[in-house]
């Protein structure tokens, strides 16, 4: 859903008042009618922006409007900043090598969480259900055919979710491998990347020794 000005507006008043408001509390503070309120507040509603609770007052109903998370997540955050400072200041005390060995250890935990999805899975279908985990995440992940003499697929992502962050610290990549590396129990080989120059992200399994 595309949020229009008048949208925005609203959603912007009840950013500011988190306890909730009403329609009629809207429309003052937007300075439109309270039939041009509801009807923007269904449409946002519908959308998943804007959530409501009743109470009484008085004997009458009351509707208190707020914003649900998705309609909190419209607004600008500054993740990436935040994460600049922090991968800057992390790779200064500890040297990029240990950085990128940090990155590949934390991909490596993180994995740990999606482990029960790959239990009773063969070594292709964990392959299969890995891509579904990685698109969960935003990456447009996909299987793709194994290379001459191999036996497991290889993954091609087209979406790096780090990609800002990975400009400047390439080894952020080192997650990535650390988490598809402990997922599968095996290691990977990073074939191709879109921060040097590829067209995706390509990984292959190697076989374990």
């Amino acid at each position: 859903m595309i949020v229009g000005d008048t949208q925005q507006k609203l959603l912007t008043q009840l950013l500011e008042t988190k306890s909730g408001l009403t329609v009629d509390d809207l429309a003052v503070k937007a300075e439109i009618t309270r039939s041009a309120v509801k009807q923007h507040l269904s449409a946002l509603e519908r959308s998943g922006f804007v959530q409501h609770t009743s109470s009484k007052s008085g004997g009458r109903p009351r509707f208190l409007y707020t914003l649900t998370e998705s309609g909190i997540d419209l607004f600008p955050k500054r993740y990436s900043w935040f994460s600049r400072i922090m991968f800057e200041n992390l790779r200064k005390k500890i040297g990029a090598s240990k950085f990128g060995a940090y990155m590949y250890e934390l991909g490596v935990d993180m994995s740990a969480m999606a482990i029960p999805r790959l239990v009773g899975k063969t070594r292709v279908e964990r392959v299969v259900e890995i891509v579904r985990i990685m698109n969960e995440t935003g990456f447009a992940a996909r299987v793709i055919s194994p290379g001459k003499g191999e036996k497991l697929p290889r993954i091609e992502c087209k979406n790096c979710v780090f990609h800002d962050l990975s400009k400047d610290y390439n080894e952020v990549c080192q997650f990535d491998l650390g988490f598809l590396s402990g997922l599968m129990g095996a290691p990977i080989e990073h074939q191709e990347c879109m921060q040097r120059g590829g067209q995706a992200c390509r990984f292959k399994f190697l076989p374990t020794t």
